[in-house]
């Protein structure tokens, strides 16, 4: 039989890829078995239809097919104008100040994490990420041909641990004079921690400081910043980035899966926060580059509609306040299962808000699969922990699944 594979193509998703496992469950479930589906983060209503915000539906409806062309490389213009108002809100005018800022249209936010580590690592250069993570970021960076090393998500206190950073920043700058740092927040997949004022400004003193010392990029993963108003009106970043003076490069990865609920329109953006305009015309290049050579162009016809709501102040009001009657419903079912988790002695990382809560058991893997011949369907992280979708369970679910997660565990 002859094989026509290339030998460098020749692998295959992880047994912790999210989107293979929630294919299984699928299919379980198109089998007629009454499945609980733990696995995937799309919002899911009590009765299982995907959640909708009417704002995003409304406009959608009226727009989608508004343009049909292609698009530019770089992104619809109104579209990017759109996304910088919303990240930055009234922080934007001292953004645009302080900074020569770039921004580019990307296949949702994993398309600007690839072009990410594309642009800034050479090969076998580091990627940092939290030991705790989504871990489609190591696959990310493998067909970057980059490596990784991990740092500590959380020190004794359980919270951030800075400490962890700056260490494993300088093993980074040791061996290559330039890291490229991941960090997840609010709503942290896979954990929904949240960093609040104090740790935002310790860990912007510690980059500015390690940030002297050689090339240091942060990547600022943002797909969740909407669902993170039960700790804060506003996440403290775009605040710490407008005070300016970093000695370090901040980029920031936009996706409008879970803001909007346009999880297959596959929308987002990478903002890079440069110094000078020929740095800005000099990414701009490369980026088009990148995009030219894998996808061509991003989706015209959702950014052209979405870019008539973030541009519209009375459409982004009601979209916030959408967002946050969704993000409620959500806190309720997270409080149901930490309940839960209580009760039956399980711990759990700290959770704030958002899509996931992640436990932590004797063996994730061993425990996934035997749930999962019960038609239960979660993710296993790593070894020792598991995480579990809070945006696709019932009530009933959630009761269901932490018993038998008692009982196997």
């Amino acid at each position: 039989m002859k094989n026509y594979l290339a030998s460098r193509s020749k692998q295959s998703l992880s047994k912790t890829d999210i989107i293979a496992i929630a294919n299984k469950a699928k299919l379980d479930a198109a089998k007629g078995n009454k499945i609980i589906n733990a696995s995937i983060g799309t919002y899911l209503e009590e009765d299982k239809t995907v959640g909708y915000l009417p704002v995003v539906k409304e406009t959608l409806t009226k727009h989608i097919t508004d343009s049909l062309g292609y698009s530019n490389t770089i992104g619809d213009q109104a579209y990017l104008n759109g996304v910088m108002k919303y990240v930055f809100e009234d922080k934007l005018e001292q953004i645009n100040k302080i900074y020569a800022p770039f921004i580019g249209s990307t296949l949702g936010g994993t398309g600007a994490i690839s072009i990410i580590f594309n642009l800034y690592l050479e090969e076998g250069e580091a990627v940092l990420l939290p030991d705790v993570m989504w871990t489609n970021y190591m696959l990310l960076a493998q067909q970057a041909k980059a490596s990784y090393m991990t740092y500590k998500m959380f020190n004794n206190d359980n919270r951030l641990s800075i400490a962890s950073i700056r260490q494993t920043i300088r093993k980074a700058f040791l061996k290559h004079q330039r890291a490229v740092l991941v960090i997840n927040d609010p709503c942290q997949n896979p954990t929904g921690y949240c960093m609040d004022q104090q740790e935002y400004d310790e860990l912007f003193k510690m980059l500015n400081e390690e940030g002297k010392k050689g090339q240091l990029v942060v990547l600022f993963d943002i797909a969740y910043i909407p669902f993170a108003h039960v700790n804060y009106d506003q996440c403290p970043l775009a605040g710490k980035l407008a005070e300016g003076n970093t000695s370090f490069l901040s980029l920031i990865c936009f996706s409008t899966s879970k803001i909007l609920g346009t999880y297959g329109l596959r929308m987002g953006a990478l903002i890079a926060l440069l110094d000078t305009k020929n740095e800005r015309d000099a990414l701009a290049a490369s980026f088009a580059k990148i995009a030219r050579g894998t996808y061509s162009v991003p989706v015209s016809s959702g950014q052209a509609a979405v870019a008539k709501i973030f541009n519209n102040p009375e459409k982004v009001n009601q979209l916030h306040k959408e967002i946050k009657e969704l993000s409620d419903r959500l806190f309720k079912r997270s409080i149901l299962l930490i309940e839960k988790l209580k009760e039956y002695k399980i711990e759990h990382y700290p959770y704030h808000c958002g899509f996931f809560v992640t436990i932590k058991v004797k063996d994730a893997f061993k425990l996934s699969a035997q749930l999962e011949q019960e038609h239960m369907y979660v993710v296993p992280m790593n070894k020792r922990s598991i995480r579990l979708a809070l945006s696709g369970l019932t009530e009933v679910e959630i009761v269901t699944l932490i018993k038998r997660i008692s009982e196997l565990n």
